[in-house]
């Protein structure tokens, strides 16, 4: 994986977790977009080149693909736009 792509991953995580703390109304697909995009220029009135929405784009679905963020962010709100953090441990549940 190149750099860029692993500092855009980075800036993506980052924003998401900056959104995802501040509740449901920011726990959502375009908060996270918006900050993302506003860190390399784009706003209301200025658009990113294709090439870049695309390559946030792609790094966006990945962070869900591999898991490190995932859909719903509670029963009320289960699917996209809405996201949440995991929590992952290294333990396994035992049989009881």
């Amino acid at each position: 994986m190149s750099t860029e792509y692993q500092t855009l991953k980075r800036k993506i995580l980052e924003a998401a977790r900056n959104c995802a703390t501040r509740g449901p109304g920011y726990a959502q697909q375009r908060p996270v977009l918006d900050e993302v995009a506003s860190q390399f220029g784009g706003g209301m009135y200025t658009m990113l080149d294709l090439d870049k929405q695309q390559a946030v784009l792609t790094c966006w679905h990945d962070v869900f693909r591999e898991g490190t963020l995932s859909w719903g962010y509670d029963l009320d709100n289960p699917g996209p736009p809405f996201f949440h953090i995991p929590e992952r441990t290294n333990s396994q549940e035992q049989p009881s």
